[in-house]
């Protein structure tokens, strides 16, 4: 006769295989695209229409990069991106956490409705304001150059990451701050040297939502520059569409390049969320 433990431990490896089969059938859901991207850019022009589609190529080549670089601008296209992504997460992480900050700790009329108001703002679609962001930045002076995408984008992470950024600061013990205090901290260094620590991971994933949206966004990119100067990669890669063909490894070359950055980003900053989190329930 089989005892309790003799039939719990079967099943529990049977639900173990079920959850890793599924796992690696959602992988490779998620990395065929990728993989195809790859395989493609490896192709040269004519190989890519071949029909059956070669799963590798016969003949690998990298002359879709060398090309995509040598002929024309990404190299400014990627820096344009980088720049507008990086100061985009700059300045809406540190305007969201200071206003997170006001809207967790501090209480005056009217604070729910301001943020109730700031969140739904996200509900309206973008390409409504496209006219008017278009005519602002041209009375302004600031039409074809990247400091009105790098606001435009700042304004759009702002009201999302600000109410991101008041819940985590709400999980944060205020005898934290008042400790501080106690010891003889302002208001600001409270914030900038006990609270901001313990809030990494907040800040970390806030950080990615902008850098993801700034680099990923087309649209305004579009329509806001009209120069290879200004554009970003993502107006640049549209740009390999022509009228009677496409050339697909260069354009799938471009996508792995713009692929970069975001895949970088993550593998760095996510041992960082991983111990931000710790950190943070330890205190």
């Amino acid at each position: 006769m089989l005892a309790h433990g003799d039939g719990v431990r079967p099943r529990r490896l049977l639900w173990l295989a079920a959850v890793y089969a599924g796992l690696a059938v959602l992988n490779l859901f998620v990395l065929f695209p990728l993989y195809s991207m790859l395989i493609t850019s490896l192709k040269d022009q004519a190989t890519t229409l071949t029909v059956p589609v070669q799963w590798w190529p016969k003949a690998p080549t990298v002359q879709a990069y060398v090309s995509m670089w040598a002929g024309r601008p990404y190299g400014r296209y990627f820096l344009n991106s980088l720049a507008v992504a990086s100061a985009t997460t700059a300045f809406s992480i540190s305007l969201a956490a200071l206003a997170g900050y006001g809207f967790s700790r501090y209480r005056f009329r009217g604070a729910s409705a301001l943020l109730m108001g700031m969140v739904g703002t996200q509900m309206v679609p973008g390409i409504l304001l496209l006219i008017t962001y278009f005519k602002v930045v041209s009375v302004v002076e600031l039409y074809n150059t990247l400091t009105a995408l790098v606001i435009a984008y700042t304004s759009f992470v702002l009201p999302f990451a600000t109410w991101i950024l008041k819940g985590y600061f709400d999980t944060i013990p205020t005898e934290l701050d008042e400790a501080a205090m106690i010891d003889g901290c302002s208001p600001l260094a409270t914030f900038r040297r006990v609270v901001l620590p313990v809030a990494v991971p907040g800040l970390t994933a806030t950080a990615i939502y902008a850098f993801l949206l700034a680099w990923n966004e087309f649209m305004f990119a579009y329509v806001l520059t009209d120069s290879n100067e200004k554009y970003t990669i993502s107006v640049g890669i549209a740009h390999l569409f022509g009228e009677y063909s496409v050339a697909w490894n260069e354009l799938m070359a471009a996508g792995m390049v713009a692929a970069v950055p975001p895949i970088v980003l993550y593998m760095f900053t996510s041992r960082f969320l991983v111990s931000g989190l710790t950190a943070g329930a330890l205190k």
